[in-house]
């Protein structure tokens, strides 16, 4: 009878064992597999740079970047938006803007950065933000390592999102060669998330003053985690 006890015991305890490692383990897979969502809710022109024409031919870029603990980019995503002539006034709201996300490293930070630029050359902007947004959703993958150390502004953090995914800087960089209205780079450090927090509402004013004209735009954004 004792035997049949301590068989019972044994079998009991490593049933428990099974159940509590299989917990651990489902708890692992599930922190390995949350996202970052990044999307634009509005942009709205309050002033504009071009008085004269009575409009602002610009274009909206942003990129996720996922940094490991070693400053290394391990993953990125892009999104653009535009060449959208803007009047004074005038709102875009957020389902004019395309969505995009990748998976939270276990370790490091995730950047979300936004440049909004007044473009000069309509057809080769527009050719441009095409290109990222096709090639945007392959940057989901992997991409390989560069070090970010060397990018210290939005504009910059951008351009080696891009790099990242397959898009070259001498592409990028008629960006920096066009009025650059407003630039914004918010860091979400992976040891801050808690379940407690899944929104990140971001909220921006872009505003200075070009040959006399003063500019200003309000962009809405928000992160989301999943």
């Amino acid at each position: 009878m004792k035997n049949i006890q301590l068989y019972t015991f044994v079998l009991l305890l490593g049933f428990i064992s099974c159940k509590s490692s299989k917990s651990v383990t489902e708890n692992k897979n599930k922190q390995q597999t949350q996202f970052v969502q990044f999307q634009v809710k509005s942009l709205k022109a309050i002033n504009l740079e071009e008085e004269l024409t009575f409009a602002d031919e610009v274009v909206l870029t942003y990129s996720l970047t996922a940094l490991d603990e070693n400053n290394k980019v391990v993953q990125v995503a892009n999104g653009s938006w535009g060449v959208e002539s803007m009047k004074k006034g005038q709102v875009v709201l957020g389902d004019k803007f395309k969505t995009i996300e990748l998976q939270i490293p276990l370790k490091g930070k995730v950047l979300s950065s936004v440049i909004l630029t007044e473009i000069d050359d309509y057809q080769k902007a527009q050719s441009l933000v095409k290109k990222i947004n096709e090639v945007g959703g392959l940057s989901k993958i992997p991409a390989m390592f560069i070090a970010l150390g060397e990018f210290e502004t939005p504009l910059a953090v951008v351009f080696a999102s891009l790099q990242a995914a397959g898009i070259g800087l001498k592409a990028a960089e008629k960006f920096d060669q066009d009025d650059l209205l407003g630039q914004s780079t918010f860091d979400l450090n992976i040891s801050t998330i808690s379940d407690k927090q899944k929104m990140y509402p971001i909220n921006l004013i872009f505003e200075g003053e070009h040959l006399k004209n003063k500019f200003k735009y309000e962009l809405n954004y928000e992160l989301k985690i999943r």
